[in-house]
């Protein structure tokens, strides 16, 4: 892993795309409040650091408190809901530069609380957003939001021991089945990365690689047969 004094590298996977440049910029974070949290945490610090982004910097923004943070606009639920009106206050400042740092972070905290009326509203912000806003959701109940929502967010788990737990997956039956969906390609991601760290073997990165491009061509509706032919050739190269 390039850097193992970075705020995300307990979350090896995460980082990767962090370094390549290919997390969205609307992330669904998955897993306990707890665990999640600390994600969320690590990748609003790894976004707003104004130096290389290691844990320990002492830069103006990590000596921040990351809920004070001028470039961490931090959304929580009021009376068990967060309504329309909420986000409106919040969404005022998304077409202003960041203050400190490269990133504005709209961290949503319990998405799952968005009433439909909020999340409807959130949908434009969603889908062309200014290049430097990242919006988090952290939610232990993804069935909260609305497929619209749903459909423009890119999905991390927050516990690596979910992320490492393979004993259930199946290759095999990932090429077999005839429909491919976003959280079957997160799984099969989550699963090559396991069988990096394990083995050691680039040729495992090269697939994770691979996998994060596919996610991506089927976020743009790209042919699911295109995407698993392409998977399945690196998948018989890694096999040989």
């Amino acid at each position: 892993m390039k850097n193992s004094k970075a705020y995300l590298s307990p979350w090896p996977l995460i980082l990767q795309a962090w370094h390549t440049q290919r997390l969205g910029h609307a992330l669904v974070i998955q897993g306990s409040q707890e665990k999640a949290d600390l994600l969320a945490t690590a990748l609003s610090r790894q976004m707003t650091c104004e130096e290389v982004g290691d844990r320990g910097c002492e830069c103006r923004s990590c000596s921040r408190d990351i809920f004070d943070h001028p470039d961490v606009l931090h959304i929580q639920p009021e009376k068990d809901r967060i309504r329309r009106e909420q986000l409106q206050i919040v969404l005022q400042h998304i077409n202003r530069p960041p203050l400190w740092s490269h990133h504005l972070v709209i961290w949503v905290d319990q998405a799952h609380r968005l009433t439909e009326a909020a999340q409807n509203y959130l949908l434009k912000s969603l889908e062309e957003p200014p290049r430097y806003v990242t919006f988090i959701f952290v939610t232990e109940q993804i069935h909260g939001l609305l497929p619209t929502v749903r459909s423009r967010c890119q999905f991390l788990r927050a516990d690596p021991d979910i992320q490492d737990d393979d004993t259930h997956f199946d290759p095999d039956q990932f090429f077999a089945d005839n429909d491919l969906t976003k959280e079957q390609l997160i799984q099969f991601s989550y699963w090559v990365r396991t069988q990096y760290r394990r083995h050691q073997n680039k040729a495992w990165l090269e697939l994770w690689e691979a996998s994060y491009q596919a996610f991506h061509h089927l976020n743009a509706n790209g042919s699911q047969d295109l995407i698993k032919e392409i998977l399945r050739d690196v998948f018989d190269h890694v096999r040989q």
